[in-house]
């Protein structure tokens, strides 16, 4: 590794370098376009100044390969990007990958005018790629979808990013201040390694920077369009959506299942030093196993419209067929009051009525309207009662499994993760497959009518484009697997995941607490046998399963045990804390650092102050504050110092808390029962 300054680079080899040849594979850009045949990152280190809550930058860092450029002032980059610029052809393109390129960005927008078709944006603020002239500043975050630390970990790089624990956030630097080796050393590891870790990254897949996926779902969907080119095309086109039946999808997807019970919300959780108080079993590979186990919608739905009862249940019970509907139930409730996981999600209602909930979900209505699947149906069987059900506007279709094609890559990168899991020498081919696994059902969710952001007139706006024409054109270009499957995949997961709980639910001293997408804790002794045995005869047939380097039978969708703890507690989805058997405290709240929120607890008094109205101060993480227009010149120690747009990054706070109507709900809620 070599640091130089702007002024030692050598431009005269620069020039020389010659541009990488393009070999089979996505483009990715026009034909006319060439890379130069080097790897290079870019960052920037900043100071905040909480008086004005304005951030500037003191340092930046270029690397090419092991040869590390660094500056002080923009000044200094502009001038030497222009440098790199003239030496260059107007068809030659310097690549330079950023770690969320986000956030250079906004400093970048306010020292160079980008036009609307030198950034592409995923969302306001999230910048997938921004040309500069010849420069192509791409996001290495949105392709790894890791932090930089755990992208060089995993890829083996070199200069992995050095621990932040060395390095004083809180001092105030300015592109003035001396810096000692350490922190020089901090600032071009993370781009050395971030050369490095792509470098690995392309030659473990045979890529350039012509093939090199922009996003993490980029490898599975270049390698499920492959797949799926042994599949009649047909299959994909006789399922594309209508306008109509795309509405009805977007109405009826929903994620995971995430609620607490409310009996036990609250309240800690024990067990003694022989038995766990709160146990946990997780679902292995859940949305794989349903994508590979479960059937999907097969052919064009029949748009039906209106439907009498009896002709749905025909449909649904003696067809079998895969239905969406949209429904209106009047006086529903619970049929058991004590069930702690109620299915009817609040913002999924319409027109709700007269409605008692708990925490986001509907206990009970005078009358609500909903879409749903048949999958969904299934659950509101089991868990609630009514007066009526009218059947508004219903649409169906046959169902089948998908394309064995489509399994048998589900299958494999299943059989990968699972047989590199633990191999010394494995560790990429690990993360690899199990990023790839793990990233097929987004690749079905992905909603094929979302708005376009731009760029434009220096800010990010809505391109506003006509719905319809959208959904039309990804229907005549559609590869890759349906809408609806993506839909049909949570509400399968669901399902299987409200079997679990059924089964904790139905079994004597038995208590359901918690549960997460795919998994579920609860107290007492369970028996989840009978679960197992019917998901590995199905993961049997369908090839749904692999061995571990120690020779063990792995199958999909098994509930398999997790860490069981010795307390637990939980104020509502996504915000819980637990003591594992040996004492050690962890928690899980959106908007808190984990471990910091772990350590800060301990130090307030443990599991026992997991209650509402605890602040975490030290764990709440960074606040951002975007300055989009310039601030202007300040004079600080007799320098003057320009300030443009950027992003001030200030210390937050979080609050654990609940609302009003939840406190309420939890007084008068309760299960008088003696916990271990």
């Amino acid at each position: 590794m070599k640091i130089i300054s702007p002024e030692q680079f050598d431009f005269p080899k620069f020039k020389k370098l010659k541009c990488q040849k393009r070999f089979a594979g996505n483009p990715g850009t026009t034909s006319k376009t060439r890379y130069k045949d080097v790897i290079s990152a870019f960052d920037i280190e900043t100071t905040g100044l909480p008086d004005i809550e304005q951030s500037i930058m003191y340092v930046w860092q270029w690397a090419f390969e092991d040869i590390c450029v660094v500056g002080r002032t923009w000044e200094q980059f502009l001038n030497f990007a222009e440098n790199l610029m003239e030496l260059m052809k107007p068809n030659e393109v310097l690549v330079v990958f950023v770690h969320n390129l986000a956030y250079e960005f906004q400093f970048l927008r306010g020292i160079w005018d980008f036009g609307e078709k030198d950034v592409f944006c995923t969302d306001a603020r999230r910048v997938l790629y921004a040309k500069m002239g010849t420069i192509e500043f791409r996001c290495s975050y949105m392709h790894s979808n890791m932090s930089l630390k755990e992208y060089t970990e995993k890829m083996g790089a070199e200069h992995s990013k050095l621990s932040g624990e060395e390095f004083d956030y809180s001092k105030v630097r300015y592109p003035w201040t001396p810096l000692s080796d350490q922190e020089l050393a901090y600032c071009v590891h993370d781009v050395i390694g971030l050369v490095e870790a792509i470098k690995i990254d392309m030659q473990h897949d045979g890529d350039n920077l012509y093939t090199f996926p922009l996003t993490a779902t980029g490898y599975v969907r270049r390698n499920c369009k492959r797949a799926m080119h042994r599949v009649p095309h047909t299959w994909i086109t006789k399922q594309v959506p209508t306008w109509h039946v795309y509405e009805m999808c977007r109405e009826a997807f929903r994620g995971g299942n995430t609620h607490s019970n409310r009996h036990f919300t609250g309240r800690v959780l024990r067990g003694t030093n022989k038995v766990a108080g709160v146990k946990s079993v997780d679902r292995s590979s859940s949305y794989p196993d349903v994508l590979v186990n479960k059937p999907y919608p097969a052919d064009a739905f029949y748009e039906v419209g209106p439907c009498s009862l009896e002709k749905f249940y025909c449909l649904y019970k003696k067809m079998e067929r895969a239905c969406l509907f949209r429904a209106r139930f009047t006086g529903i409730r619970l049929k058991d009051y004590t069930w702690g996981c109620p299915y009817i999600p609040r913002d999924r209602c319409r027109n709700i009525v007269a409605a008692a909930y708990d925490n986001g979900r509907v206990l009970e209505a005078e009358s609500l309207e909903i879409t749903i699947t048949d999958v969904d149906f299934r659950i509101f069987e089991y868990e609630y009662e009514w007066d009526s059900l009218e059947i508004l506007d219903l649409c169906y279709t046959r169902y089948a499994m998908l394309p064995h094609a489509f399994t048998r890559l589900v299958n494999m990168y299943y059989e990968r993760k699972t047989s590199l899991k633990g191999i010394d020498g494995a560790e990429l081919d690990y993360y690899r497959a199990k990023a790839l696994l793990n990233s097929l059902y987004g690749m079905t969710a992905q909603d094929p009518v979302k708005q376009s952001i731009v760029f434009r007139d220096n800010e990010y706006q809505l391109k506003d484009e006509d719905p319809q024409k959208l959904l039309a054109e990804n229907n005549r270009r559609r590869q890759l697997p349906n809408y609806q499957v993506g839909c049909w995949v949570t509400a399968w997961a669901r399902y299987m995941l409200e079997l679990a709980i059924i089964k904790v639910h139905e079994t004597l001293g038995a208590f359901f607490c918690y549960t997460d997408t795919d998994s579920v804790k609860y107290m007492g002794e369970v028996d989840f046998s009978d679960y197992n045995a019917k998901c590995i005869e199905d993961s049997t047939k369908n090839g749904a399963y692999a061995v571990d380097s120690k020779g063990n039978m792995h199958y999909m969708g098994v509930l398999e045990e997790d860490e069981r703890c010795k307390a637990f507690v939980t104020l509502g989805a996504k915000k819980y804390a637990y003591e594992d058997l040996d004492g050690k405290l962890h928690i899980t709240v959106a908007g808190v650092i984990k471990k910091a929120g772990a350590l800060e607890m301990e130090k307030k008094g443990g599991i026992e102050a997991f209650r509402p109205d605890f602040v975490f101060t030290e764990a709440g993480g960074l606040e951002a504050v975007y300055n989009d227009t310039e601030y202007g010149t300040v004079n600080i120690d007799g320098h003057e110092l320009r300030i443009t747009a950027n992003v001030y990054l200030k210390p937050s706070t979080y609050t654990l808390g609940i609302t009003n109507e939840y406190e309420y709900l939890l007084s008068v809620s309760g299960i008088p029962v003696d916990v271990f």
